[in-house]
C-alpha cells in the first residue's frame, strides 16, 4: 500500500515538473517568435465579431465596424463578410464569437486568448474526471499533462480561432455523454469522477457536442458517437436523448446564426474577403466595394459527394501522419502512448471511439482529400484536432511509463527543432515561424494536395514553378532576398518542364559579392560584383539537374506530372555585409523577348515650359513573348528620362498601363512628360521599362522615342 502511495505521489510530482517545463517552453517559444504584423482572415474576423457584439450587440457590418477595422493598431483588419437580404454581416460561425464576447468585454482583445484558455481548461477538467474513474491520481495527472503538454495543443491558445473551444467541447461533451459507459474501477476516484454517470451528464454532453458540430460540420462524426454507442449497448433512451439534444442544439445555433448574420450557414452565403486595398462595404464608397462579393466570391459548400482519388489520398495520408508542417506524429507525439494502450485491452467503447477517429480521418483523407489539414498553421492538422479526444478516452487502462516517456522524448525532439528554427530564422524570415519544424524535419514531405501547380497560389512563382522556402529568405512574389552571412536559403521548385534551364535575375549590393547555388548534382559559384563594384545586376542560367534523392516520394496525382528540384542559395562577401534579390524570370523567354516593343505612332515634342508638362499620345505593339502588366512581378510601366547637356539624369517619370497587354496586342495611351524647373536643352527618352529588369531600349534597340528638346523659361508675372 505504501509503495503504491509513493508511486502515485512520485507520478504527481513528475506531472507537475513536466507541466511546468512545457509551460515555460511554450512561453519562451512565444517570446522569441516575431509578433504577427496584421490580423488576417479568420482571426481578424472572429475578433471583429466579438468586438461588434460587445459594442453593438449584433453582427451586422456597419460604419462603426469599418472604423474599427481601419483604425486597428496592427493595421487594417482583413475580414470575411457576407451579403444577404438585410445587408452585410460577418461570415463565420457565431458560437465562438458569442463565447469570446464576454471575455473581450472584460479584458479587451486579450480576452480572446482568455476565452481559449477557459475553454481548454474546462475540457481538461472533464477529461481529468474521466481518467480518475479508471486510473490512480498520479497516473491520471501524468497522462493528462502528457496529452496537453507533449504536443502542439497549448499553442492553440495564442491563436484566436475556434480550435481551443472545439477541443474543450469535444473533451467535455464526450466525457459527460459517455461517462456512464465505463464503471469506476479505482478505490477513491474523487467527487468529479462520480459526476459523469449522473442523470444530467448525458444531456449536458449532448448539448456540448451540438455546439461542437455548429463550429464545423464534419464534427458531426464525433457528435454521433454517444448515440451510436448507446444504440449498440441497447440503451434506447440514452441513445434517443444523446441524438435529439445534440441535433436540437445544432438547430438552435443555426437559428441564432440566421438571426445575427442573415443566413443559417455562413459558408454557403455570398461571401468574400475585404481589407484596406479592397475597401470595406460600409460607409462612403460602399457601393463600389460591394462588387467584391461577385468578383471574388468565396462561397463554399461541404463536399457531400465523395471524390475517391486513391493517389491523392495516399499523398494526403502520408503528410497527415508525418508531414513537416501538419504531421500528426510530429505535432502530437502523445499518440505514441495512447494508441497502443487503446489496442491492448479494447472494449466496445474503444472500438466505437477509434472508429470515430478513423471516420474523421477518412472524411478528410479519402472523401475530400484536397485540403485535409486546414491551412498552413504551425500547430497543424487543425481540422482533426477535436478527434484527439477520442484517443484519450479510448484506452480501458492507463498507458505504461515507457509509452509516456517515449511521447516526451519525441516531444523534446520536436520542440527543440521548433525552438531552433524560430531562434535562428526569425530575423531572416518571420513568416517561416508558421512552419516551425524546419530545423530537424527537412526530410519530411511538404503538404500540398493541389491538383495543379497553380492550384496553390500561396506557394508558386509562376505557372511554371512552385516555390517553397525553408528557412529561408525574405520572400515576395516571384523573388526572395538574401543577406550576406545568413544561413543559406533553401528553395524547392516543382515544374512541368524539368529539362528547362532556370533563369534568374540577381540584383546584388556589396563589393565582391558571390552567389553560391547548390543542388544534389553539385555547386555553382557566380561572381555578382567586382572588388570595387558596389552594386550590379546579373542574369544567371542554371542548367537542368535531377531532383534531390530525398524527393523520391514526391510523386503526385497531377496530370501531367511534375518533378521537384531543391536548391540552396547563399550570398558571400569579403566583409560579410551586403544583400541580393533573386528573381525568377520564366522558363523559356530570352531577355530580349521580355522587353520587346514596336512604336506604331507617336512623336516627340519640340520643347516645353520649365516646370510644366506636355502630353504625348503613343501607340505600341507587344512584339515579345511575355505579357505586359503593371500589377505583376517584373511590372511593365511607361517611363521617360531627361538628361542635361552633361549627360546627367535631370528627371524621370513612370505611368502604369491600363490593363494587361498580351503578345501581339496594340496599346494606345497618353503619357504626361514633366519638364525640369531649369530652362535649357535636354535629351528626352520615352520608353517602356520592366522594373527590376531593364528599360526596353537598354537591350540594344534604343528607346521608343528619343531626341533633343528645348525647355524655355516660364513667363514672368
Amino acid at each position: 500500500m505504501k509503495a503504491a502511495t509513493d508511486r502515485a505521489r512520485g507520478e504527481i510530482w513528475w506531472a507537475l515538473v513536466l507541466a511546468l517545463a512545457a509551460g515555460l517552453f511554450f512561453l519562451a517559444l512565444g517570446a522569441i517568435r516575431a509578433p504577427l504584423a496584421t490580423l488576417d482572415g479568420d482571426e481578424g474576423t472572429y475578433l471583429a465579431m466579438a468586438t461588434s457584439l460587445v459594442r453593438d450587440g449584433d453582427l451586422r457590418f456597419t460604419e462603426a465596424d469599418r472604423a474599427w477595422a481601419e483604425a486597428h493598431p496592427a493595421g487594417p483588419v482583413n475580414l470575411i463578410l457576407q451579403q444577404g437580404a438585410e445587408g452585410v454581416a460577418y461570415s463565420k460561425p457565431v458560437a465562438y464569437a458569442l463565447w469570446a464576447a464576454p471575455f473581450v468585454f472584460l479584458l479587451g482583445e486579450i480576452g480572446m486568448g482568455a476565452a481559449n484558455g477557459v475553454a481548454l481548461l474546462f475540457g481538461l477538467l472533464a477529461a481529468w474526471a474521466w481518467l480518475r474513474r479508471r486510473c490512480a491520481a498520479g497516473r491520471a495527472a501524468l497522462l493528462l499533462v502528457t496529452f496537453a503538454g507533449a504536443g502542439a495543443l497549448v499553442p492553440q491558445l495564442a491563436w484566436w480561432m475556434t480550435e481551443p473551444l472545439q477541443i474543450g467541447l469535444a473533451l467535455a461533451g464526450l466525457s459527460l455523454a459517455l461517462g456512464a459507459a465505463r464503471p469506476v474501477t479505482t478505490a477513491s476516484p474523487g467527487w468529479w469522477a462520480t459526476r459523469l454517470d449522473r442523470p444530467w451528464a448525458l444531456p449536458a454532453g449532448a448539448v456540448l457536442l451540438g455546439l461542437l458540430t455548429s463550429l464545423r460540420e464534419p464534427n458531426l462524426l464525433l457528435a454521433l458517437l454517444p448515440a451510436g454507442y448507446w444504440l449498440l449497448a441497447r440503451s434506447w433512451r440514452r441513445a434517443f436523448v444523446a441524438l435529439t439534444l445534440m441535433l436540437a442544439t445544432v438547430a438552435l445555433v443555426l437559428a441564432a446564426t440566421a438571426m445575427l448574420e442573415g443566413s443559417r450557414n455562413p459558408y454557403r452565403a455570398v461571401r468574400a474577403s475585404f481589407d484596406a486595398a479592397s475597401g470595406y462595404p460600409a460607409g462612403p464608397g460602399a457601393a463600389a466595394v460591394m462588387a467584391q462579393f461577385e468578383e471574388h466570391r468565396a462561397t463554399q459548400t461541404l463536399q457531400v459527394r465523395p471524390r475517391f482519388e486513391p493517389e491523392r489520398s495516399a499523398v494526403a495520408t502520408l503528410t497527415f501522419l508525418v508531414g513537416r508542417h501538419t504531421g500528426l506524429l510530429v505535432y502530437f507525439p502523445f499518440l505514441v502512448a495512447l494508441v497502443p494502450a487503446a489496442l491492448r485491452r479494447p472494449d466496445r467503447l474503444t472500438f466505437v471511439l477509434l472508429a470515430g477517429a478513423a471516420a474523421s480521418a477518412v472524411f478528410y483523407l479519402v472523401w475530400m482529400p484536397g485540403n485535409y489539414f486546414g491551412g498552413e498553421s504551425f500547430v497543424g492538422n487543425r481540422y482533426f484536432l477535436p478527434a484527439l479526444a477520442l484517443f484519450l478516452f479510448a484506452p480501458t487502462g492507463a498507458p505504461g511509463r515507457l509509452a509516456i516517456v517515449s511521447s516526451w522524448i519525441l516531444a523534446l525532439i520536436a520542440g527543440g527543432s521548433a525552438a531552433l528554427s524560430v531562434a535562428r530564422y526569425t530575423a531572416i524570415d518571420p513568416g517561416s515561424q508558421s512552419h516551425a519544424h524546419a530545423g530537424l524535419f527537412r526530410l519530411l514531405p511538404y503538404e500540398s494536395t493541389a491538383r495543379t501547380i497553380a492550384g496553390r497560389r500561396d506557394r508558386y512563382w509562376s505557372d511554371d514553378f512552385l516555390r517553397f522556402t525553408d528557412p529561408f529568405a525574405e520572400v515576395a512574389s516571384g523573388s526572395f532576398r538574401l543577406q550576406a552571412g545568413a544561413p543559406p536559403a533553401e528553395v524547392i521548385l516543382a515544374t512541368y518542364w524539368p529539362g528547362t534551364p532556370l533563369r534568374l535575375l540577381v540584383a546584388a549590393e556589396g563589393a565582391g559579392a558571390v552567389l553560391e547555388v547548390r543542388d544534389w548534382a553539385g555547386r555553382w559559384r557566380f561572381a555578382l560584383t567586382g572588388p570595387g563594384e558596389p552594386m550590379a545586376r546579373r542574369l544567371l542560367t542554371l542548367e537542368p539537374s535531377r531532383p534531390w534523392r530525398w524527393h523520391s516520394f514526391w510523386w503526385t496525382p497531377d496530370s501531367p506530372s511534375y518533378r521537384v528540384r531543391a536548391l540552396t542559395f547563399r550570398l558571400r562577401t569579403p566583409t560579410g555585409e551586403g544583400e541580393a534579390r533573386v528573381r525568377y524570370l520564366g522558363r523559356g523567354d530570352a531577355l530580349a523577348e521580355l522587353v520587346s516593343a514596336q512604336l506604331l505612332t507617336g512623336s516627340l515634342p519640340t520643347g516645353g515650359r520649365a516646370g510644366g508638362e506636355t502630353w504625348l499620345t503613343l501607340t505600341v505593339e507587344n512584339t515579345g513573348t511575355a505579357p505586359w502588366s503593371s500589377g505583376a512581378p517584373l511590372p511593365v510601366l511607361w517611363g521617360y528620362r531627361l538628361y542635361d547637356a552633361d549627360g546627367v539624369l535631370a528627371g524621370e517619370g513612370r505611368a502604369r498601363l491600363p490593363r494587361e497587354i498580351v503578345p501581339g496586342e496594340e496599346l494606345t495611351q497618353e503619357l504626361a512628360i514633366g519638364w525640369p524647373q531649369e530652362p535649357g536643352r535636354y535629351r528626352l527618352e520615352v520608353d517602356l521599362v520592366r522594373e527590376d529588369l531593364a528599360w526596353f531600349g537598354d537591350t540594344g534597340g534604343g528607346p521608343l522615342l528619343a531626341g533633343e528638346v528645348e525647355i524655355t523659361p516660364r513667363p514672368g508675372p
